[in-house]
């Protein structure tokens, strides 16, 4: 008779795969015994039983790097103390390039590998075909050899998680399905099954591939969706080497591993589907799919010709199993933001193997701690919008996220499928003025802009793509004359009522008892110190003001706003981002357009920086206020969409006069990293301190109101650790920066870009930085002793540190 499942949990876990084991030891390893993992059918019966096992510890993040180097480490200790073999092989593995710009990609990685002390080499082709004598080196260009790397057995591996769950006293029960989870007061009570109701304090969602629709009985939003995937197995192969690298070969989609005297090689996918449109069937258990070799013959054959034994040798294994994917690429792991207690773990795109037990631990200490343990931001369930959770957007979305697994990851790339969701009211104006659009959080924003005779179309380098100059042109009017800029796709949050002020005053770090028609540049902390967000605020009114948030964040900030409300507190939170158009007029002749457009004083004396005023632009009512994302002298004009477009006309005709030019995304990024503006989620987050940032001047503990992380900020503040942002410049004017570039001191990694781009005004790349210092207690000053370089594509390149931008550090320009 099997054992009944307890009436209450302090932690019920759902789903026994790779995820929900990892969480579960994790948690019971910590010493949280009342754990309970619930299973529908059997453990791994769900997806993790047909991964491939690959243990590649070099992913796409940090956060996800640092889950998969974790990963290695446990399955190097966790059978001596399991017992449970979990079929670990450090095999090593090569990826390999068959083109210049996979070979600069490739070198980038082992570049960024070294940020964690994971060995990772250039290998010539000769080198590679002496590891890998099966491939045929025609077309490779040379690789990279990561030693560390292999794979493991996933039954096993998650059958040690288990089994080192129950010996520390949690308890685990298969066959049980969990039919709802009950939701009171905005807080999880219990999970509701087939063999009864058990309260907790505490639920996760590892569901894989069913956790989109359990997360959507209680309005939480899971953005993945299952897709085929498929993986062949070879008839044995004499004089196979048993310690074969993995071999990975992204231009040819494809990568292989011996597998037991076979080779198991598996498929990026040119022609993705999604699987389970209606439903996942019930009985659905260590299932696979029809294997439909059309969706595979032009891998396939990309295969059989890097590796021509496959062209002699039969196949025993054909399988199409289904894996979960997510709408953007990145991990859903965090508490769900409506209610209190959800926590989700799922859409791992097909890396659940390498990073689920790193991802596991993460979220166990989120759950004991009571926030996250490290920078976890990028996978945040918040990140997403209603209609990134629907299944006709992630149906499409998450099949491309499948496509995109083994293509180039460019700097910048820009999905294709599900676009022109949200247009602003200047979407066709610009576009018929040669905008080429990026996309953000389902907005089309103009990326740059194409002259006439050329077609407004993205094209992708790690060095200069074939809008860069049209880009730099963008760069060089604003320094020099006028660029506009669409800004109505960033979050505009109205806070109204008799309380607004006071709850201002408690949640930003600044004085938020502002003059009206006055605005301030903030930070929100939360209790540890950290930078929740970083907004201006606006007083429009004595009961009203505007919170403007960057367009990735503005749900998250209001989601922030909402949960700091108190109660009896009489403030009103409304989301008024499409309300309004906005045009950013920035450089040195702004002020001249706009005073020939508005009939108001627009000096400095009548306009000062940080002010906010309503007046008429031609026939149309409108508001601007005087803030600076460039650098430069300029203002930021808010419209309703009734008269957006003429606003737009008079300012481009009267704009001839003074060499206005339309601006994008790709130019506004390259002037805000040289002037030293910071980008939330970019180049901080909830785990960086004001002190770290170099925005103390944003804090205002003394100004009457306690605010949320005063004391922490204050604390962390007089221990002056590290790291500490600053900006960088290279000496040599051809090479490029993107992101995650390391930053070498006197011969060893100090530190690494969280933003680069190619400046104009400098005439080289210009980047910020997160640099630690020598010793601990040294603190930001001491940056500046040492030799400096940056790792860009396997060279050291020398560059310049400075505490101050590189642009304008005095303010001068944007003050005038």
């Amino acid at each position: 008779m099997s054992k009944p499942i307890p009436s209450h949990a302090q932690v019920v876990i759902i789903g026994g795969g790779i995820h929900g084991c990892s969480v579960a030891y994790h948690l019971a390893k910590e010493g949280w015994k009342d754990i309970v993992l619930l299973e529908r059918k059997q453990l791994t019966c769900g997806t993790t039983w047909h991964a491939a096992g690959l243990v590649g510890q070099l992913q796409g993040s940090h956060a996800t790097t640092a889950f998969a180097k974790y990963g290695v480490e446990l399955l190097e200790e966790i059978e001596a103390q399991t017992g449970q073999n979990p079929g670990y092989r450090r095999s090593g593995s090569i990826s390999v390039a068959i083109n210049d710009e996979r070979l600069a990609e490739l070198k980038r990685k082992a570049d960024f590998a070294s940020l964690f002390g994971i060995e990772a080499s250039y290998l010539s082709t000769p080198e590679i075909a002496e590891r890998w004598p099966l491939m045929n080196p025609e077309g490779v260009l040379g690789g990279i050899y990561m030693p560390s790397d292999g794979s493991a057995n996933p039954i096993d591996l998650t059958n040690a998680l288990a089994k080192g769950t129950r010996m520390h006293g949690a308890q685990i029960f298969e066959h049980v399905k969990v039919e709802a989870v009950e939701v009171e007061g905005g807080r999880v009570r219990a999970v509701q099954t087939e063999q009864g109701r058990i309260t907790a304090d505490v639920v996760v969602n590892c569901g894989g591939m069913w956790a989109r629709e359990l997360g959507r009985q209680n309005g939480v939003g899971v953005p993945l969706h299952a897709c085929e995937h498929y993986y062949l197995v070879t008839e044995p192969i004499a004089d196979l080497p048993s310690d074969l690298p993995v071999l990975r070969s992204y231009c040819d989609g494809t990568y292989w591993k011996e597998d037991a005297g076979k080779l198991l090689f598996g498929f990026a996918h040119f022609h993705p589907k999604a699987w389970g449109m209606d439903g996942i069937p019930e009985s659905f258990c260590f299932d696979s799919l029809p294997f439909v070799e059309e969706d595979v013959m032009d891998v396939l054959e990309l295969a059989m010709n890097r590796v021509p034994v496959l062209q002699d040798v039969g196949i025993r294994t054909f399988f199409n199993g289904p894996e979960s994917y997510s709408h953007d690429g990145r991990f859903t792991l965090g508490e769900a933001p409506d209610v209190k207690g959800y926590y989700i773990l799922a859409g791992v795109n097909s890396t659940g193997i390498q990073s689920g037990s790193g991802a596991g631990r993460a979220l166990a200490q989120w759950i004991m701690r009571g926030h996250p343990p490290m920078d976890l931001s990028e996978m945040d369930p918040k990140r997403c919008e209603e209609f990134q959770t629907r299944d006709p957007y992630l149906r499409e979305r998450c099949a491309e996220t499948l496509v995109l697994t083994y293509a180039m990851h460019w700097p910048g790339r820009q999905r294709e499928s599900v676009r022109n969701l949200r247009r602003t009211p200047f979407y066709h104006a610009m576009k018929a003025r040669g905008a080429c659009y990026a996309e953000v959080q389902g907005w089309e924003r103009p990326g740059w802009f194409a002259p006439k005779g050329v077609a407004p179309q993205y094209d992708y380098s790690f060095g200069r793509p074939s809008w860069f100059p049209h880009a730099q042109a963008e760069q060089k009017a604003a320094r020099e004359a006028v660029a506009l800029f669409d800004y109505s796709m960033l979050g505009k949050l109205m806070v109204e009522g008799k309380d607004a002020e006071a709850f201002l005053q408690r949640v930003c770090t600044n004085d938020m008892a502002l003059p009206v028609g006055r605005v301030a540049y903030t930070l929100m902390l939360n209790e540890r110190g950290g930078i929740e967000s970083d907004v201006t605020v606006a007083r429009h009114a004595k009961d009203a003001f505007m919170v403007m948030s960057s367009i990735s964040s503005t749900r998250r900030d209001y989601l922030h706003l909402r949960d700091a409300l108190r109660p009896g507190e009489e403030v009103r939170l409304r989301d008024a981002t499409a309300a309004y158009g906005v045009l950013s007029i920035a450089g040195p002749k702004s002020r001249d357009l706009l005073a020939a457009v508005a009939d108001t004083d627009v000096s400095n004396a009548a306009f000062p920086f940080n002010s906010l005023q309503h007046f008429h632009i031609g026939h149309a009512p409108v508001f601007a206020q005087r803030l600076s994302y460039t650098g430069e002298l300029g203002w930021e004009v808010f419209v309703t969409p009734d008269f957006a477009e003429h606003v737009f006309d008079v300012l481009m005709e009267a704009g001839q006069s003074f060499g206005l030019r339309l601006a994008g995304g790709e130019a506004l990024n390259a002037l805000r990293i040289e002037k030293g503006f910071l980008h939330w989620g970019h180049d901080m987050a909830y785990s960086d301190a004001p002190h770290q940032m170099g925005l103390g001047f944003a804090c205002k503990p003394n100004k009457g109101t306690t605010f949320v992380g005063r004391d922490a900020y204050l604390d962390r503040k007089a221990a002056n650790e590290g790291p500490f942002l600053c900006f960088i410049k290279l000496a040599d004017p051809a090479p490029m920066l993107h992101h995650n570039e390391p930053v070498v001191r006197n011969g060893s990694v100090a530190g690494y870009v969280t933003a680069g781009a190619w400046s104009n005004a400098q005439g080289a790349a210009v980047g910020l930085c997160l640099l630690y210092p020598p010793t601990e207690l040294s603190g930001r000053q001491a940056l500046m002793d040492g030799q400096y370089s940056v790792l860009v594509e396997g060279r050291k390149i020398s560059a310049e540190i400075s505490l101050a931008p590189f642009y304008d550090p005095a303010n001068a320009r944007m003050l005038a």
